[in-house]
């Protein structure tokens, strides 16, 4: 049974849930601090509709029902190409493919227990890509020959008008799972049919960086590297609010904040790796942002663009350490500081520690800092498992 009578509403639990119980306050105070979310932003009642748009279309198992949202519709329409028969059928493909995902690999499970959120990005892109993939085969089935790419971009503009309203942060995450999503599935696709794509399951990607750059998953395996800030650990009693991973989307998307795409794509790219971890201190928080490049100076292009993104987020002017080639500080009204620095293929931001001990702080973050490539997998197989249920019919 289909119902397009509206979806349930969300929860703060849920949304809370999906972030694997980190406080959503939190998130919001480091995500402001690093330039990704502007000072405005009430990221509570963003991510409730971010995530209202990301289940415009489900299956409830226990009523057995499908629950149809009147933008699920348009964007089968946006797939197909206009208001056809088949068009009707996008979003009830697009439920269908999801519930089986958790009934044959326990998929929702599984994406509630990654504690990255890059991770978690590449995780839902690999489901959202399967499922459009499922729907772009049952058009090219009803009506014969479609091209797959320019139906993907028509679905993925469509989604991007529907969330229109949101920050271009969250935007973003809205449209990559489908967009990007679908490009990556389509490398095991045209390998070796769904029992490829089923193979992916078994084996998923680990980060943003493989969906955008296939190349990194598919032909030469290259997970980000692991960072590790045993210094900033050892000056803090309490755990850290906030231990993630932004990932190269998220930096793509924060240098696009001050320049052109083509630009911030480019810098992103040398991405390594990354770790960006908060502390409360008193009413105030203390945040802490390595990031690893391919290069020298990759690095140091990393670090002259997000500094503009900062310097303009933040009002603030960051001027030359005496000393230091690679290092500059900005000091607050608050009597806090930002530090941003470059060591080698490292950059560090640091925020909020009091201005007389920021570079103290930095100093003692760099001697203790580990950064070491995380263990290799193999390189993209079938895997020995029984097909996926929804696929014997692809």
């Amino acid at each position: 049974m289909t119902d397009q009578a509206g979806l349930p509403a969300i929860s703060s639990a849920e949304i809370t849930d999906d972030l694997g119980g980190q406080a959503l306050a939190q998130i919001a105070r480091a995500y402001k601090r690093v330039g990704l979310l502007a000072e405005s932003v009430d990221l509570t009642k963003a991510m409730m509709e971010f995530t209202r748009l990301r289940r415009l279309a489900v299956y409830e198992a226990g009523r057995d029902r499908l629950v149809i949202a009147p933008e699920a519709v348009k964007l089968g329409e946006a797939l197909a190409g206009g208001r056809n028969g088949d068009s009707d059928q996008i979003a009830p493909v697009l439920a269908m493919t999801r519930a089986l995902q958790d009934q044959h690999f326990r998929w929702s499970e599984r994406l509630k227990g990654l504690g990255s959120e890059d991770r978690k990005l590449a995780y839902r892109a690999l489901g959202d890509g399967d499922a459009l993939l499922v729907a772009l085969s049952y058009l090219s089935k009803t009506r014969g020959s479609l091209n797959w790419a320019q139906a993907t971009m028509r679905f993925a503009a469509e989604l991007e008008r529907t969330g229109v309203h949101l920050p271009e942060l969250l935007k973003q995450e809205l449209v990559f799972p489908y967009r990007d999503g679908s490009q990556f599935v389509q490398w095991a696709f045209l390998a070796k049919g769904w029992s490829g794509v089923n193979a992916l399951f078994a084996d998923p990607p680990v980060s943003s960086a493989q969906i955008l750059h296939p190349e990194t998953y598919y032909v030469r395996r290259q997970a980000p590297l692991r960072i590790t800030p045993f210094g900033l650990k050892r000056q803090f009693k309490e755990s850290a609010a906030i231990d993630d991973t932004l990932g190269e989307l998220r930096i793509q998307i924060l240098l696009g904040l001050n320049q052109s795409r083509k630009d911030a794509e480019r810098i992103a790219s040398r991405w390594s790796g990354d770790h960006l971890s908060a502390y409360p201190d008193g009413e105030d928080m203390i945040t802490a942002w390595i990031s690893a490049w391919s290069g020298d100076q990759e690095a140091r292009d990393f670090q002259r663009a997000v500094r503009a993104v900062l310097e303009r987020r933040h009002r603030a002017r960051f001027d030359e350490t005496p000393g230091q080639t690679d290092g500059w500080k900005a000091n607050l009204r608050t009597g806090r500081s930002m530090v941003l620095q470059v060591r080698g293929t490292a950059a560090l931001f640091l925020d909020g520690v009091a201005t007389a001990r920021a570079l103290e702080v930095s100093e003692e973050i760099w001697k203790n800092l580990e950064i070491a490539p995380e263990s290799a997998d193999l390189p993209f197989d079938s895997a020995k498992r029984p097909a996926q249920f929804s696929l014997k019919s692809r």
